[in-house]
């Protein structure tokens, strides 16, 4: 995806209009990610934003790191600039409008647990971008904690395996896990829409919607498309 990157901003502009023509869905969403980042973000996302960071910091009880690229993802969520609306248009799906990976920011480093060295390789797969290997080394695990079963799910819609991707979402939903409960729900709707099982996903779009987790702003929006 890099290379596509680079080749777009080499072209011209009248080249451009011409490439992007016979772009994927895909091609444009990542494309109109890169570029929405590299432009900036305008006053109204930073206040978002910085609210976003209060919330997740707020975190106390659990030791954490904030991956670098979070900052790039979360923008994704929250910004639609006119570059994003004119390249996704109506050629691409609301799954793939709102769609983005879910930023690590779980301690790699879990020092003291027995099964540390396994959970930390399946982070780092994941960083990485190896979603095949993350499954793998997620499912090594003896037991999985609701992050652990959020990211594997993750890591499964990425290889289009969206019926054991709901499974994992379950789990973190029947765990209540306060951290990721919210995301589970999120990306389990997203998947319903996916799946064009739209009355499926309202409901849970609704309470996310009326709740306080960072995906209340983000379902208002969606809602409103449906």
């Amino acid at each position: 995806m890099d290379e596509l990157l680079e080749k777009y901003l080499s072209l011209s502009e009248e080249e451009r209009a011409a490439f992007e023509k016979e772009l994927s869905p895909e091609q444009r969403a990542f494309l109109a990610q890169e570029l929405g980042i590299m432009e900036g973000l305008n006053e109204e996302f930073r206040k978002e934003l910085k609210s976003k960071v209060s919330a997740f910091e707020e975190r106390s009880h659990r030791a954490r790191k904030m991956n670098p690229a979070f900052i790039g993802v979360a923008a994704s969520f929250l910004l639609i600039s006119s570059l994003v609306v004119y390249l996704m248009r109506d050629e691409s799906s609301l799954f793939d409008q709102y769609y983005e990976v879910y930023p690590n920011y779980e301690v790699t480093s879990l020092r003291g647990q027995e099964d540390s060295s396994v959970r930390e390789k399946a982070y780092k797969a994941y960083d990485q971008r190896n979603y095949k290997l993350a499954i793998v080394e997620f499912t090594k695990l003896d037991s999985l904690l609701g992050a652990d079963y959020l990211f594997r799910g993750i890591a499964r819609i990425q290889i289009k395996n969206y019926k054991d991707a709901l499974s994992d979402f379950n789990a973190v939903i029947d765990l209540h896990d306060k951290d990721y409960e919210s995301a589970a729900q999120w990306y389990t709707a997203l998947i319903k829409l996916k799946q064009e099982e739209q009355e499926e996903a309202i409901p849970i779009l609704e309470k996310l919607s009326n709740g306080q987790s960072e995906f209340a702003s983000v379902s208002t929006k969606l809602l409103e498309q449906l």
